[in-house]
């Protein structure tokens, strides 16, 4: 039987700072604004939260719920993809427990279980599915991953960690080629606690359906120019997937009247009047989880509660008795001076990295359009972001997270300017970009 979770960690408000108090676990969820205090006519606020998890425990891992979901496309035979591929996925059988589910998947045009969801028992019957795997045909990735996500629901349960680990090197071109399409199935299926993961092969595959599928999907991406990198990237996975403490983890906000989200940089939203629900996947042990929300805040006097929030999750060690909430706080001045005075450097940092982020978001999105020269523009406006930060000159870690973003804005434009098959670059940026947004 499914057992949920519901956990939630109280934020006390002071000065519009909030702190955390530790689960049972040891999770711990903290909330900042960038300054407790606000012009009196109103404006834009920024509040910081931060997931921090556990440290791994030396106890046997979660059992595991896995389907593996392989592209044997014709494409899959360039640079002896399906051959990497198939070292790979043997790599990880023998990284797997008896008592682990495993179903294995393969797609061309036709979709075929080469194995139904099962307990692994004799690992060489495993490794010799892969013998029959060859290259050929058209993409129905939709298809591929429809069937290895009702394999992984045959067996879903809170005591398992769930997951699809989609591999592909080309374009869905059969079957279901929406992308909102697919994103709407993967939503679907994180509903029930069972993540996608999705790896992309090479420069020929579409980086916005596989991110996308991630993203929606509540698992990881990864962008993997070389075939060789395959099993040590799909181990990295699969140790990812060993250390998940929550699953299909949310954020709800509640607004105060008259305050509006804009964006929470970087993740889906799901809108209600008064409510905002960001999914935020799976949380994994040792994990420092970043989430910047840009909140338009009415004008007003005195004192405003301006976001009361919520942390839910799904797992396997029962309910919690009660639902504690975080409130944020902010301050209404008319001396503007009070805003500067008591910015916080490291949040001010936090919030100005996330919004170089939202910044490449808008290159890449030129780039898809054709716009190269919009995407340089917008390259660099991300590292004017970072330039202008009022942190930039803090000589704590504020500093240095903006130092190091500013170096990796710098290598985005140097990859757009120089590089040869902008396929690559654009690739290589998403991917950076991605990886800085999620953590």
């Amino acid at each position: 039987m499914k057992t949920r979770i519901a956990f939630t960690l109280v934020l006390a408000a002071v000065l519009g700072f909030s702190f955390a108090r530790s689960s049972d676990k040891g999770t711990t969820v903290s909330g900042r604004f960038n300054s407790p205090y606000i012009s009196h006519n109103g404006g834009t606020a920024y509040l910081q939260l931060c997931i921090t998890t556990p440290a791994a425990e030396s106890h046997q891992r979660q059992p595991m719920n896995l389907a593996v979901v392989l592209d044997r496309s014709g494409s899959m035979a360039d640079e002896g993809k399906i051959e990497y591929a198939k070292k790979a996925v043997r790599s990880l059988i023998d990284q797997l427990q008896e008592g682990d589910y495993f179903s294995f998947v393969i797609y061309d045009d036709v979709v075929q279980v080469v194995r139904e969801s099962k307990r692994v028992r004799d690992k060489r019957d495993l490794r010799n599915l892969m013998d029959e795997v060859y290259p050929r045909g058209a993409t129905n990735l939709g298809g591929g991953l429809v069937a290895g996500l009702e394999q992984v629901e045959r067996h879903r349960d809170g005591e398992f960690l769930n997951r699809v680990i989609l591999l592909s090197d080309g374009l869905a071109n059969r079957g279901i080629t929406s992308p909102h399409e697919l994103k709407r199935i993967a939503q679907g299926y994180r509903s029930k606690s069972i993540s996608v993961t999705t790896m992309g092969v090479g420069l020929d595959y579409n980086e916005n359906v596989l991110m996308g599928l991630s993203q929606s999907g509540g698992g990881n991406y990864y962008f993997i120019e070389s075939p060789n990198s395959l099993a040590s990237i799909l181990g990295k996975e699969l140790r990812s997937v060993s250390s998940i403490v929550a699953q299909n983890a949310s954020i709800e906000l509640t607004l105060a009247d008259g305050v509006h989200v804009r964006d929470v940089i970087g993740c889906e939203q799901q809108r209600e009047t008064k409510q905002i629900t960001v999914p935020i996947g799976d949380l994994y042990c040792g994990e420092q989880r970043q989430l910047t929300v840009e909140l338009e805040i009415p004008e007003g006097s005195g004192t405003l509660q301006a976001v009361k929030g919520v942390l839910r999750y799904e797992g396997n060690h029962g309910w919690f008795e009660s639902w504690p909430s975080f409130t944020a706080t902010l301050h209404y001045t008319r001396i503007l001076a009070d805003i500067d005075k008591n910015r916080d450097s490291e949040i001010q940092a936090l919030v100005d990295v996330a919004l170089s982020t939202r910044s490449v978001d808008r290159a890449l999105k030129a780039l898809d359009e054709g716009r190269k020269d919009d995407a340089a523009k917008e390259l660099k406006a991300a590292e004017s972001v970072v330039m202008l930060s009022p942190a930039a000159l803090s000589k704590g870690a504020g500093g240095a997270m903006l130092g190091d973003q500013r170096a990796r804005l710098e290598s985005f434009q140097y990859l757009l300017r120089d590089s040869v098959d902008l396929r690559k670059a654009k690739k290589a940026i998403q991917f950076e970009n991605y990886q800085t947004q999620k953590k």
